[in-house]
Order: C-alpha cells, then sequence, then structure tokens
C-alpha cells in the first residue's frame, strides 16, 4: 500500500514538475521572442512612380524586442563592390531601429522608392533579442507591374517563403536567389 502511494506521489510530482517547465519555457519565449520573426514587404507600390510603402510584417505566436534591420540594395552594391569603403558600404543600406512588435501585427516604416529600373534586390538581416534572421526580398517589373519573391533563413533554413505566382523561375521551376552579389555582406 505504501509503495502504491508513493508511486502515486512520484507521478504526481513529475507531472507538476513537467508542467513548471513547460511554464518557464512559455515566460522565457515571451521575454524574448521564442520561434518569432518578421519579413519587410514593400506593398501599395505606384506603378508609375516607382514608390511603395515599406512595411514590417510579425510572424510567430511571441513579441519580438529590440528589433533591428539593415537593408543591403544590392543594385547599389554592385556599383561599389570593386572600391569597397565603409562610405561607400553605408549608401547601399538601409539602417532602421523597428523596436519592439507584438505578435500578429505590421506596421507602415516609410516610403520606399524603387527606382527606375525593372529590377531590384536586398538582402535584409535583422537582429532581435530572441535571434539574427536574414531576408531575401527581389522584385521585378513585368508589364508595368512589380511583383516579388522573398525568403526568410534563421540558422540557414528557411523559415518563410512567399513567391507572388508570376514571378520569374528558372527552366527548373525555382527562383534564382543569388543572381547578382553573395548573400554574405
Amino acid at each position: 500500500m505504501a509503495s502504491l502511494q508513493r508511486g502515486k506521489f512520484e507521478h504526481d510530482l513529475r507531472v507538476k514538475s513537467d508542467e513548471i517547465a513547460k511554464l518557464n519555457k512559455e515566460v522565457v519565449n515571451q521575454t524574448i521572442g521564442g520561434d518569432s520573426f518578421c519579413y519587410l514587404s514593400v506593398g501599395s507600390i505606384d506603378n508609375q512612380e516607382n514608390i511603395g510603402i515599406l512595411v514590417v510584417v510579425h510572424q510567430g505566436k511571441h513579441p519580438l524586442y529590440d528589433l533591428n534591420a539593415r537593408i543591403v540594395d544590392l543594385q547599389e552594391f554592385e556599383k561599389i563592390k570593386d572600391k569597397l569603403t565603409l562610405q561607400n558600404m553605408q549608401q547601399t543600406e538601409i539602417r532602421l531601429a523597428i523596436g519592439n512588435m507584438i505578435k500578429g501585427t505590421a506596421s507602415m516604416i516609410r516610403r520606399f522608392p524603387l527606382g527606375t529600373g525593372s529590377k531590384r534586390d536586398f538582402n535584409i538581416f535583422f537582429s532581435a533579442r530572441n535571434c539574427l534572421f536574414t531576408q531575401l526580398l527581389r522584385l521585378r517589373k513585368i508589364n508595368g507591374k512589380w511583383i516579388y519573391a522573398t525568403k526568410v533563413e534563421r540558422d540557414e533554413k528557411v523559415i518563410f517563403e512567399k513567391i507572388d505566382e508570376n514571378y520569374p523561375k528558372t527552366n527548373q521551376g525555382k527562383i534564382q536567389w543569388q543572381d547578382l552579389t553573395s548573400r554574405s555582406q
């Protein structure tokens, strides 16, 4: 009888211990952001003026804290890659201090000119309290309308991907993500 009670007590103790561990993990995730991430999108594009609105979109079930982004314009980087200086490199990028994001939100950041060409490529490097992650954003103007493909990677794994239906693909049906410079910038 005593061993039966002891077995039940140990079982109940393990269950409570597991519950406490699960709650502790949730507290940590709420504090640092868990597996949440975000991505940048260019919305409300005026196809005549080639200007859109840069929007940051939250993904995941936990808030993001201390979020920063560095947007590298690969067309501009291509122009200076053979004469790299700190000043030249700074002219190819935009730095954004985004701050904190609540789960499930999106925020307009600023107007975002796309220039006169029909091809724009950006590598976006994010830092947040929970991790570092990278976004590849590719825009193409086809038949007078901007379309895009984007993917977000963390620890060399794709965690998000969104591709417009008419975005150009290779003969194998894939997106050519690395058609300019290396993303190791």
